[in-house]
């Protein structure tokens, strides 16, 4: 989702902490495969029956395909998320994440802080 859409809807600290339990799911995914990986690389042997080997290598290239994107997933969230967070405290009273969405204009949000009023700019 994209930030400005997900923090209009839910709030910034709804959207951080979803983006964060995502992020993660893609990061054990990633895991996951590469032990999957691990398991069936380890059980191939180009001596056994032709179908098994089929097999064992179209389960070897899945995984790591489903783990290079898992993988290429945490990285993407995790960078919007730490560009946005880096963002997000009011210049002018110092307050973390208390902000409201007030436009947007491309890839960049206009906010305004709940507290003082000030405005700036999240890129």
């Amino acid at each position: 989702m994209e930030p400005a859409l997900g923090i209009g809807k839910l709030g910034f600290k709804r959207w951080y902490e979803r983006q964060l339990i995502e992020g993660h799911a893609w990061l054990i995914t990633c895991v996951l495969c590469l032990i999957a990986v691990s398991a069936c690389l380890e059980e191939l042997s180009f001596r056994g029956p032709l179908p098994q080997v089929l097999a064992l290598g179209a389960a070897v290239f899945a995984g790591g395909a489903v783990g290079i994107y898992g993988w290429n997933r945490y990285r993407l969230i995790m960078a919007v998320v730490e560009r946005v967070a880096e963002h997000s405290t009011c210049v002018s009273c110092r307050t973390y994440a208390a902000f409201r969405l007030i436009g947007t204009e491309g890839t960049v949000m206009r906010v305004r802080c709940r507290k003082c009023a000030h405005e700036w700019r999240i890129d």
